[in-house]
């Protein structure tokens, strides 16, 4: 077994080569495929030609986009950007997203999505923060509910991103399909169940999960959205968080990723809304997010300072590290407004990931505040 000293090592080395992926001499989008990460293994999913399920392959696809002048990639931030009608062609909130498969992929209806199908469409959520200079950073996740074909044991996901002014980057990634005895068929059945009651607020445990805060990244800084009630995708923050946890002591991160019980329109998220203000997320009881200042949500509920935001995140999802461990990774694009005192200039992201033996692991990311009050205002389709 690595020691935790050693996989920390490598998730430093991890971010090292993401900052070097950032490093060019042109003004084209840099792209990167954020999760999985490079050489992960993912699983293949339940779902058959002609018989699908909803456990397919399960796992979550983030894309980082830096462009690096004022030419703008069309983005309207949301916390659903997702038209699967519109599969295979571009999606109208972010035309200029390309995502490609080089395998076909089994829909949960047991149809066939043939390989290089535009899956634009199929991203769930996007959000922006404002990098330093010129440009912006864009984000954009997808929980991936089709399963792999039996018979596909490798692929490669191409990601192409296009400004408004015909400038493009891509990203390759090629992944490894898991199975064999005591591999689990599914994202699903990478982690257990989430248990009904856990408690999150105990002391960090170096035996407990390695958490990383992958987005924001500093040194950007993110909109507050407006004072009054915030009204996504119009107006808000609109800022995406990335969170993962290796689970490095095998005792298992419970996460509902795929929305079992939900329905089937809304598969695939774990939002918890009922939960808001309330306690945990059902669907990942060990997930604990909180700001060191209070959030307005559209309806007007404040979660105040210290509060569990886990209730809003979006989507979820499972791969195999190339560590060997299972790692969980949670996406959320912020649809309401920071409330900041007057004179604080930067908000502290705290993540806290639980396991189901009650060890918990924790990261902490302090981000500055954008001179742009709404989110959107950072990529205007104009």
């Amino acid at each position: 077994m690595l020691h935790k000293q050693a996989i920390i090592g490598l998730l430093a080395l991890s971010a090292a080569a993401c900052n070097d992926h950032r490093e060019q001499t042109d003004l084209s989008p840099t792209v990167h495929i954020v999760s999985p990460v490079a050489n992960a293994k993912v699983v293949r999913g339940d779902g058959r030609p002609g018989a699908g399920s909803f456990n397919g392959s399960g796992f979550e696809i983030n894309v980082e986009v830096v462009t690096h002048d004022s030419v703008n990639v069309i983005t309207n931030e949301s916390l659903n950007i997702r038209n699967t009608a519109l599969l295979g062609s571009p999606n109208p909130n972010m035309p200029g997203l390309t995502v490609l498969f080089d395998t076909d992929l089994v829909k949960p209806d047991g149809g066939i999505i043939p390989k290089n199908t535009n899956l634009a469409s199929l991203f769930n959520i996007a959000g922006t923060d404002d990098t330093p200079g010129a440009g912006v950073t864009i984000w954009t996740g997808w929980h991936v509910l089709e399963s792999l074909p039996v018979g596909v044991n490798q692929f490669s996901i191409t990601v192409s991103v296009r400004d408004k002014a015909g400038k493009t980057g891509t990203d390759k990634i090629t992944l490894n399909v898991a199975e064999g005895n005591g591999i689990a068929t599914s994202g699903q059945a990478l982690t257990p169940p989430p248990l009904a009651t856990l408690n999150t607020s105990g002391a960090v445990d170096p035996a407990g999960p390695v958490v990383t805060l992958l987005a924001p990244r500093v040194p950007s800084s993110v909109a507050t959205g407006p004072k009054t009630s915030p009204t996504p995708p119009t107006n808000a923050s609109l800022f995406f968080i990335q969170v993962s946890a290796l689970d490095v002591s095998r005792a298992g991160i419970g996460v509902n990723e795929n929305g079992e019980g939900r329905d089937d329109a809304t598969r695939g998220t774990i939002v918890d809304p009922t939960q808001s203000s309330k306690g945990p997320n059902r669907y990942v009881t060990g997930l604990n997010v909180t700001f060191d200042v209070p959030l307005l949500q559209p309806n007007g509920n404040i979660i105040v300072a210290g509060g569990n935001l886990a209730p809003v995140f979006n989507i979820a999802g499972s791969e195999l590290d190339p560590t060997g461990y299972v790692r969980s990774t949670f996406g959320w694009v912020v649809g309401g407004s920071l409330l900041l005192p007057p004179g604080k200039t930067s908000v502290t992201i705290t993540a806290r990931v639980t396991d189901n033996a009650g060890k918990t692991g924790s990261a902490a990311s302090v981000v500055q505040i954008s001179p742009v009050v709404n989110g959107q205002a950072l990529t205007p389709n104009l």
